[in-house]
């Protein structure tokens, strides 16, 4: 709790906002996965990367293309240019599925496999579709995105504690490994 009421003064200081100025925030859980950026031009995928060293990254757009979860186009108007960052995890149910039918057939299991994707930030950009984290998030929803549902805004630190209270409580029944909760400012 006291990092979380350090972290909004921070951001308060940075932003030189005093204490009774309204100040939104985003919390989500942290996906235990891999980053992935998506480039669509013109609203189809035309590259996908990891991360890598933070200034080049692996190009992997052909096993992007193989994700249920990533368009391959973007559904309605899209800006001509626009990086949709996400995290590829893996499903729990998914992954113990696939490995008892390979079991059942006599074949190895797997270590991993079938891939999904969460979608929650962008990158280069030629147009926003909407001024909020929040806002562009509900975007991706609309493009075809999987989003996480339970991201969720507060204008309170105390809501705040409380989406992470709620996300820790959920956290060994949901359907993937998390490492936490991310606060964004909206």
């Amino acid at each position: 709790e006291e990092d979380v009421i350090e972290f909004v003064d921070r951001v308060r200081r940075f932003l030189k906002m005093p204490a009774d100025a309204p100040l939104a925030f985003t919390a989500e859980p942290k996906i235990d996965g891999l980053s992935l950026a998506l480039r669509y031009e013109k609203g189809r995928l035309v590259s996908a990367a990891t991360r890598g060293d933070g200034s080049v990254g692996e190009n992997v757009t052909a096993n992007a293309r193989t994700i249920r979860d990533i368009p391959k186009a973007l559904k309605g108007d899209a800006p001509d240019v626009f990086e949709v960052r996400g995290e590829v995890y893996l499903a729990k149910a998914d992954f113990l599925e696939l490995n008892r039918r390979q079991e059942a057939e006599g074949k190895q299991t797997y270590v991993s496999r079938p891939l999904r994707f969460f979608a929650y930030a962008w990158g280069d950009a030629s147009a926003l579709p909407a001024t909020t984290q929040m806002g562009v998030v509900a975007q991706f929803a609309k493009w075809g995105f999987e989003i996480n549902p339970l991201m969720a805004r507060f204008e309170t630190v105390e809501g705040l504690i409380e989406q992470y209270r709620r996300i820790e409580a959920e956290r060994a029944s949901l359907a993937y490994d998390i490492d936490g909760v991310v606060y964004k400012v909206d």
